[in-house]
């Protein structure tokens, strides 16, 4: 029975990736280094201790790595470490878990005086039983850091899940003892491999009986919910999105046209909240749309079908007529779907 749950940070629970790319990039251009990097080379550098990133992703000499680290720690305090956000849904699966009883810890190669501040800059910190991290010398692998959180809050290796976005969290957790929950959106694994694709996906493979959850889906690549409801809801397999009008998410305002101009906006709208929601049209099992007026409907279903040209099975739909939408637009479209 597991009784405790140890998350990774950079990519698990925190898309810290913008502050840690300017980071690393600051250091090398301090020593010096003006090539440029791509986005795999990036991406190694997620992950492991510091001076293994240097050397491994970004190729530095031997005689440069403690002057990188000592200018990468430095530039990280000042900016890297406010340049990050919880992914959607984490904080509610924290909350969720310890109310239901579960022990939590951070075990990461990032020091622990450092995760200990990010913790608390996005209001978690008091969410978790342990925190454990890397020491100054970086002589901690990942399975001494899981061993010693597990200490710290009692619990024996069997009892306990890691969670984690690299196959090094993997390896950790193996060599440590305990279970693994590998997730595909940070910055490992893929969903092929195994992997879940949302802090949802960690709840369900924790309670494999059956779950009650439901998790907020939140994109700024569409309008943002202005009132009292979510952009979508994932819960039981199931995605169900709020009406889109046709709003351009980058400048808050109505896209001005015809019906079907407006049309072709809102289906922009709801893919960018399906694709957050780790689930496309294709999926789509209910459609309803809403028009200002019936008048419109033939151009309206035109774009339609082209949003759904690709999905297998047409999804089931229902068109009304209504006296008035927000913001006065001609059309808006909500949707269920499969995750």
């Amino acid at each position: 029975m597991v009784k405790a749950v140890l998350f990774d940070f950079d990519g698990t629970l925190a898309d810290s990736s913008p502050g840690i790319f300017h980071t690393a990039l600051y250091t090398v251009r301090s020593l010096g280094i003006t090539r440029e990097y791509s986005d795999e080379e990036m991406r190694k550098f997620i992950g492991p201790p510091l001076r293994m990133c240097f050397s491994v992703a970004f190729g530095l000499d031997e005689s440069l790595l403690d002057s990188a680290v000592r200018i990468y720690r430095e530039e990280y305090r000042k900016r890297g470490m406010f340049m990050m956000s919880l992914y959607p849904g984490m904080e509610e699966l924290l909350r969720r878990l310890r109310k239901e009883g579960f022990k939590l810890a951070v075990a990461t190669f990032k020091g622990e005086v450092l995760v200990r501040q990010c913790l608390e800059n996005l209001g978690i910190l008091s969410l978790f039983d342990a925190v454990s991290g890397s020491n100054e010398v970086e002589t901690r692998t990942k399975s001494d850091i899981i061993r010693h959180a597990l200490a710290d809050m009692g619990v024996d290796a069997d009892e306990a899940v890691m969670v984690g976005d690299t196959p090094t969290d993997r390896t950790g957790a193996e060599e440590a003892g305990t279970s693994f929950i590998g997730v595909s959106y940070g910055f490992g694994f893929r969903k092929e491999e195994g992997a879940v694709d949302s802090p949802f996906g960690i709840y369900l493979r924790l309670h494999p009986e059956g779950v009650d959850m439901i998790e907020k889906i939140e994109t700024k690549n569409a309008p943002a919910a202005i009132g009292p409801y979510s952009q979508a809801v994932k819960a039981g397999g199931m995605v169900f999105a709020s009406g889109q009008i046709p709003i351009d998410p980058a400048t808050g305002n109505v896209v001005e046209g015809t019906a079907a101009d407006q049309a072709k906006q809102v289906f922009r709208n709801i893919n960018e909240v399906l694709k957050a929601a780790g689930t496309d049209i294709t999926k789509v099992v209910k459609a309803t749309v809403f028009l200002k007026s019936m008048d419109d409907f033939g151009a309206v279903n035109e774009v339609y079908a082209e949003a759904f040209k690709a999905s297998p099975v047409l999804p089931a739909r229902s068109a009304v007529q209504v006296g008035k939408l927000p913001k006065d637009v001609q059309v808006e479209i909500e949707v269920i779907a499969l995750v």
